[in-house]
């Protein structure tokens, strides 16, 4: 394990001078990116209902999977003189050039939001996290509903949602730790700044954690850095209200106070796996942390094991039980499967495992794909490369890797599919880990290169950082705007409707939509127009609604008006019902 070496100077190098390492990293990509192609585009042809993962992959991945596949021959076959100063500098003051990493990661998140986004939250998850920062921000941990409204809260928020049972109050069905820390920032006008501030963090922390894992090597330190921190994934997410940022921070904080250790390593540990845990689903960070603990047991530290493990089980049985607990302080009615511990939780988790099927094996390579083209060309097949030798290596890289290994295998049996998200946002807790691993690979290949291979091999990775900058991250930020403009003009319109009520109506046959994308209200009910599913109303409390409201209807049309992307098959449920009686007491309008 030796650190990127600081270049010598070039003197006339051989043309094949970067074989050695670029070599074996484009041989991975052309058969890694033909493999994910070939299964993930069989299954987007024949099975993929999501309209997302199939745009994302024909439209986004494969094109960038091309341009990925030149700028793998550009480095290994082109010589790049002008990157060879670029390197010398960096590799003299390491932990300069990273922490100009996390300032350019919080600038481009900050600056990026506005003005790839303008505000709109295209993803549910981003959408219910600041829902419940709202519901937070005025000292309440669920909203009241008013009376009027809540025989109509199926309609109102169809997905993601925790009530009681008599609708009284309301939150998201995410855990509160991400919501809490935007509310908090919000407090002091903040809030944009956070998922800019975890992506820097992340981008100084896998610094201090490879410091900490090879102090003699700074250079393989600003290595991971500089592969993390020239993730298209790590800044574009940095502009969104996802908690995944933030799990990829924590993370990487967590693993950095492990490995610093004593008291008050251990503890700061898990104290941050308190908050990791709770950020918003209590799985994903417990399959980081678990290959470390479980490294404590077979290194026969029992104590520290010991603790590890019995404070895990505990902060685990806390973020099971606290939504139950939550809905029971509210006088939600306990159902059977409150009986036992984490009961409530099997029963959300239950239809998860029931949907598990064959063609997740294609879902999952379109993830793959997709991950592995967000990130900077060289980060996937070094990790690739490092994955084997880290099972034989085992210890601290053994464990980042088994991480990985379980995420995917957990997600493959959960939810392959993201829907939507920039990168694959499910392996994003662990970008950390994959830059580590990386970095270490690039070291074991480099250092037994002769001096004048291995400076311009050092010039060629400073190239694949600047080119993930300059050519990648436009790409994906174009790609990113150009797919959610049509979702956010589509929202400003519904939001802005002269009417009080709009009704989403999301599932005619050849034009259904993504519904998710546009029923949205504030958790209070004071914005107009309250925004409804068609799906989710009965004939009696549609009949209601539309006596005593004036309505609109966004439907398949209006959506392709905007130009917003269809789903197949459409479901289509009781909505031909629904549709007959509105047009019968001639309830509602088209809008657009």
């Amino acid at each position: 394990m030796v650190a990127l070496s600081r270049p010598q100077p070039m003197r006339r190098a051989p043309p094949d001078g970067h074989a050695a390492p670029l070599g074996a990293v484009l041989s991975l990509w052309l058969k890694l990116g033909f493999a994910l192609a070939l299964v993930g585009g069989v299954y987007a042809w024949r099975y993929t209902q999501a309209a997302s993962d199939e745009t994302f992959f024909w439209t986004q991945d494969l094109p960038v999977l091309g341009i990925v596949l030149l700028l793998a021959v550009a480095l290994r076959f082109i010589p790049m003189p002008w990157a060879s100063p670029l390197a010398r500098a960096a590799l003299r003051r390491p932990l300069a050039w990273s922490v100009g990493l996390a300032v350019l990661a919080f600038a481009v998140g900050l600056a990026g939001a506005p003005l790839l986004f303008g505000g709109y939250e295209l993803s549910l998850d981003e959408y219910m996290a600041d829902f419940d920062a709202t519901i937070f921000g005025h000292g309440q941990l669920m909203a009241p509903v008013a009376t009027p409204w809540r025989d109509y809260l199926p309609a109102l928020q169809p997905l993601f949602g925790l009530t009681t049972g008599s609708n009284a109050v309301w939150a998201s069905g995410y855990l509160p730790m991400n919501a809490a820390i935007r509310a908090l920032a919000d407090l002091i006008h903040a809030k944009a700044l956070v998922n800019p501030l975890w992506s820097a963090v992340s981008v100084v922390a896998v610094y201090g954690v490879a410091r900490r894992l090879w102090p003699e090597r700074p250079g393989m330190a600003l290595a991971a850095a500089a592969l993390l921190g020239t993730s298209s994934q790590l800044l574009l997410m940095a502009m969104t209200a996802y908690a995944m940022p933030a799990h990829l921070a924590l993370n990487l904080v967590w693993l950095w106070l492990f490995l610093l250790g004593g008291r008050t390593g251990h503890a700061g540990a898990l104290a941050v796996a308190f908050v990791a845990c709770g950020l918003h689903q209590v799985v994903f960070h417990p399959l980081f942390a678990a290959p470390f603990v479980l490294q404590l047991w077979l290194d026969r530290r029992w104590r520290l094991a010991a603790i590890y493990t019995a404070a895990y089980a505990a902060i685990g049985v806390f973020w099971v039980e606290y939504q139950p607990a939550l809905l029971a302080a509210f006088g939600g009615a306990a159902g059977p499967t409150h009986a036992l511990p984490g009961g409530w939780f099997a029963a959300r988790v239950a239809p998860l495992l029931a949907n598990v099927h064959t063609g997740a094996l294609g879902a999952m390579a379109e993830s793959l794909l997709r991950f592995a083209t967000w990130q900077n060309p060289l980060t996937t097949p070094l990790a690739l490369i490092a994955g084997v030798a880290a099972f034989r290596t085992k210890g601290h890289m053994r464990a980042m890797a088994l991480g990985v290994v379980l995420t995917l295998l957990v997600m493959l049996l959960l939810m392959p599919s993201q829907s939507h998200g920039w990168g694959y946002r499910y392996l994003q807790g662990f970008m950390g880990s994959i830059a580590l691993l990386a970095a270490w690979s690039w070291s074991r290949i480099t250092d037994a290169l002769p001096p004048q291979q291995r400076a311009a091999a050092t010039s060629a990775f400073a190239a694949a950082c600047v080119a993930s900058l300059v050519v990648l991250l436009p790409v994906r930020a174009w790609q990113a705007w150009r797919y959610t403009a049509p979702y956010a003009a589509a929202a400003a319109a519904i939001q802005s409707a002269p009417a009080q009520v709009v009704i989403i109506d999301h599932d005619q046959p050849g034009l259904a939509f993504n519904f998710g994308a546009f029923v949205r209200n504030d958790p209070y009910l004071s914005h107009t127009p309250k925004v409804l599913l068609l799906a989710g109303l009965s004939e009696p409390a549609l009949r209601q609604l539309c006596a005593h409201n004036s309505v609109l209807i966004f439907d398949g049309r209006s959506a392709a008006d905007f130009g917003i992307d269809r789903l197949k098959p459409a479901a289509d449920a009781d909505g031909p019902y629904l549709r007959a009686v509105m047009a019968r007491i001639g309830c509602g309008r088209r809008l657009g």
